[in-house]
This record gives structure tokens, C-alpha cells and sequence, in this order.
């Protein structure tokens, strides 16, 4: 006897499954399909319309349809014990449901229910043991279980662009990220990392698929770190690539794992943590391959590392090796992930001025600051950077104008990030430091306020 409500469905509980699976009465058709093909059964799926009767009119499928059903959705919904036909709302004629709950027949004690709580196995035993048992033997294997072996394999729910989706928006990101503020870059690339979580545990993929979405989930994870650091949010940062180390792990992608600790390591000297900057580079190195971009990314960030730190002798050994590479290197880099003899230059600057060769500093800073400015892509982050080590070696070596000139010219751009606020902050107190009572430094102090 139908409800008084005529919208309701006659089939609640198979609604309920419905429902919690996610699937159109087309998708469930398809994943009906694949347990069939799974179990080796010869069979068609029923089509999207006869689904919808069984949840709207309440019909009953034949034999062992219920039982396939009822595996399909403990397999979607990733039930840690099976689901029975009764469970579904399918049952003999006349059976009336044990609860209005499509779970209550799995919480009523076995004395009320009238029912013993190991039927939900033996319905499972009755298809598995029809069909999958014998298939396994060598007597009643045949052709056709093999090929459904394969068939599940490759079974998935994604198609070729999903996949290449991905691959682009990596790509994009990390070749257009200096030229962007991280404002703007942070919703797009979330918005990739989402799309890439989701694809990996809530579609159905393939082995090969799953470790390709790993990777990208990873590469998308390192470039929002990268977005956290220039928006200064450290707290982002280490998430991000404990996030990207993990993913990274999973696709057995070592190179990223070596990315993951650039960015660490750049977040570390910027913040006032060298120590944790070494432990960044030096953990990188162990996982770069061989004389790869980043293997020569890092053996440069150990060096200025060093030089922080104050330690000469492992500076100059760090710093002959990035040198080495350099020679190799292309003058211009492309992307994010590149890496090229620029900025190996840049970084000398920041190290000779970490280790008080101030006159080394400024020649480098001047050399980094030319070829930045002939590149023919747009690097205004490290230019700004350069010049802001340019500046902090002029104001050491008592050239206050050059050094507020040199200031001015890197904070004038639009795309100012947590890395140049922090240089600028450095180059303020040196100047008030040394000069406390020139004017033109006391105005470049409440410039600096008003920009950060």
C-alpha cells in the first residue's frame, strides 16, 4: 500500500543507499555492471529506469540481483561490514522492514529482530560462494574469469582529461607564478587541489591513474606552499608540504620530496630559523636525483645556509658546487622549478652579506640586478630581492642614498611578498641603526610602515 505521501519513495532504504553512494540511476547502473563483470557473471546490468522503479514503486529485482546490489553498495560506500538484500529493502513478499532507518536491521538485538546477525555474511557466501569460489579453482576457471580479472583492472571512472587537466594547471601555475600576485594565484591553484583530491578518493581509478593523481596532488601542494610562504603564512607552509612529502611518497616521486624541502628551506632562513633551513637543504639532497634542477637548487640553498649560519668553510665548499653547476646552467630560468645561473648569483649576495664581505655582496647584487632586468621573463620577486641585498650592502659599507635608492626601486613594484617585507625590515633597522638622525632614512621608516 503506497504512502500518503505520493512523492515519497516506496523503497526508503534503497533510497538511503542511493543517496550516501553519490550515484545517478546511470552511474549505479554502470557500478552494477562491474560487480557482475567482477564475479563473472554473464548477465546485463539492469538499466537506469528499472533502478528507479525499485526505489519509487517499491519492485523487487529477481534473484541474485538483491545479492549484487548489495555488494555494489558496500563496495561505494566503503562499509567495513556487508550490507544483506534486507538491508536494501529487498526481501520475500510481505516482508516488512525491521525499522524506518535503512541501518536499523543492523542495530536491532537478534532476539527482537527475529533474525540471526550472521545472515548478512551468509547472503554475502551465497553469490560469493556461487560464483567467486569456483572461479578461483583451476577445475571451473575459465576464459572469461581471467578476462574479468583484466576488465577490473582497468576498470575507472575518469577519463584522459582529467588526468592532463591536471598536468596543465601544474605547468601553468609554476610557469606564470612570478608574474602574479599570490593573492590571485592562491584560489586557482586550491581550487586544482581540491579537484585532484577528490578524483583520487572519491572516483574510481586505476593503479596507474592513482599514482599520476598522487603526483599531481603533490606538485599542487608544493606551489601552494609556495603561494603560503610569499603570503607569509608559515602555519600553510608546514601542512602544505607535509601534505605534498606524503603524496609524494605515494607516487615514489623522489624529485618532489627534494621540492618539498626548497620550500621549506627558503621559509626557514626567511623566518629566522637557519638551523632548521640546514635540515631542510640537507634532507632535500638526499632524495634530489643526481645533478637535476633540484639537486642544484638545494646544493645553492645549502650554501647561503651556511653562510647564515656562519660557517665559512662548509659555505665555500656548498657554494664551489653550485658554481660548478652554474657553468651548465642557462642565465635564465623558466618557472617556479627552474633553476639558472642567476640565481645562484643572487644567492652569493645574500650569503656574502650574511657573512660580512659587504664589498662581495655588492658586486653580486649589481650582477644578479642586470641580468634580472635584460631576462626576458619576469623574475620581480628575485630582482627585488637582489636589490634589497643590494641596498643592505650599501648602507653597510656607509653608502646610506645608494642603499634607500636601491630600497625604493625594489618595494616600487606590485607584487610584494613576506620574503621582501622581511629584507626590507632588516635594511630599516640597519639604517636607523647607523643613521638615526637622517631624514631621509626616518621617511623610508614610515614608508615601510604603511607598506606592511
Amino acid at each position: 500500500m503506497r504512502s500518503s505521501d505520493s512523492s515519497a519513495p516506496r523503497n526508503a532504504q534503497l533510497a538511503y543507499w542511493k543517496a550516501r553512494s553519490g550515484r545517478s540511476y546511470r552511474r549505479l547502473s554502470q557500478d552494477i555492471g562491474q560487480t557482475l563483470t567482477a564475479l563473472g557473471r554473464p548477465e546485463p546490468p539492469p538499466c537506469h529506469s528499472r533502478i528507479a522503479h525499485w526505489i519509487r514503486d517499491g519492485d523487487h529485482p529477481d534473484p541474485p540481483m538483491p545479492d549484487v546490489v548489495a555488494l555494489t553498495f558496500t563496495e561505494l560506500c566503503r562499509l567495513p561490514v556487508p550490507l544483506s538484500p534486507q538491508d536494501l529493502g529487498f526481501g520475500p513478499c510481505g516482508y516488512k522492514c525491521l525499522g524506518t532507518h535503512p541501518t536499523a536491521a543492523q542495530h536491532t538485538p537478534p532476539d527482537e529482530a527475529g533474525d540471526d546477525p550472521t545472515k548478512r555474511r551468509t547472503a554475502l557466501s551465497l553469490i560469493t560462494g556461487a560464483v567467486l569460489v569456483p572461479a578461483l579453482t583451476p577445475e571451473t576457471a575459465s576464459a572469461d574469469t581471467f578476462r574479468a580479472f583484466a576488465s577490473h583492472a582497468t576498470a575507472t571512472e575518469l577519463s584522459r582529461d582529467d588526468i592532463d587537466s591536471l598536468d596543465l594547471a601544474v605547468h601553468q601555475l609554476a610557469a606564470s607564478y612570478s608574474a602574479q600576485p599570490p593573492a590571485q594565484l592562491w584560489p586557482t591553484a586550491y581550487q586544482h587541489r581540491r579537484r585532484a583530491h577528490t578524483l583520487l578518493h572519491h572516483h574510481r581509478h586505476t593503479l596507474k591513474e592513482g599514482v599520476e593523481l598522487a603526483r599531481h596532488c603533490a606538485m599542487l601542494s608544493v606551489i601552494l606552499a609556495w603561494i603560503a610562504h610569499d603570503r607569509g603564512r608559515r602555519d600553510y607552509v608546514a601542512a602544505l608540504c607535509e601534505d605534498a612529502w606524503a603524496h609524494a611518497e605515494q607516487a615514489e616521486t623522489r624529485e618532489i620530496g627534494a621540492w618539498v624541502e626548497d620550500v621549506r628551506c627558503t621559509d626557514a632562513l626567511y623566518s629566522g630559523n637557519p638551523s632548521d633551513a640546514l635540515t631542510a637543504a640537507t634532507r632535500g639532497l638526499q632524495v634530489a636525483p643526481a645533478k637535476g634542477d633540484a639537486a642544484v637548487r638545494l646544493t645553492a640553498q645549502l650554501a647561503r645556509t651556511h653562510a647564515r649560519l656562519g660557517n665559512r668553510d662548509d659555505f665555500a665548499e656548498a657554494a664551489a658546487k653550485a658554481h660548478h653547476y652554474r657553468d651548465h646552467l642557462p642565465l635564465y630560468g623558466g618557472g617556479l622549478f627552474g633553476v639558472d645561473a642567476a640565481r645562484i648569483i643572487s644567492y652569493d649576495a645574500t650569503s656574502h652579506g650574511a657573512l660580512g664581505q659587504h664589498a662581495l655582496a655588492r658586486k653580486a647584487a649589481a650582477e644578479a640586478i642586470s641580468y634580472y632586468q635584460k631576462s626576458p621573463q619576469q623574475a620581480p620577486t628575485r630582482l627585488a630581492i637582489a636589490r634589497l641585498d643590494l641596498a643592505q650592502a650599501h648602507a653597510a659599507l656607509g653608502e646610506p642614498d645608494a642603499a634607500l635608492a636601491a630600497a625604493r626601486q625594489a618595494l616600487a613594484g606590485d607584487r610584494i611578498v613576506s620574503s621582501m617585507r622581511g629584507r626590507a625590515r632588516q635594511l630599516d633597522h640597519q639604517l636607523r641603526r647607523r643613521y638615526p638622525t637622517l631624514p631621509d632614512a626616518i621617511a623610508f621608516s614610515h614608508e615601510l610602515r604603511v607598506l606592511t
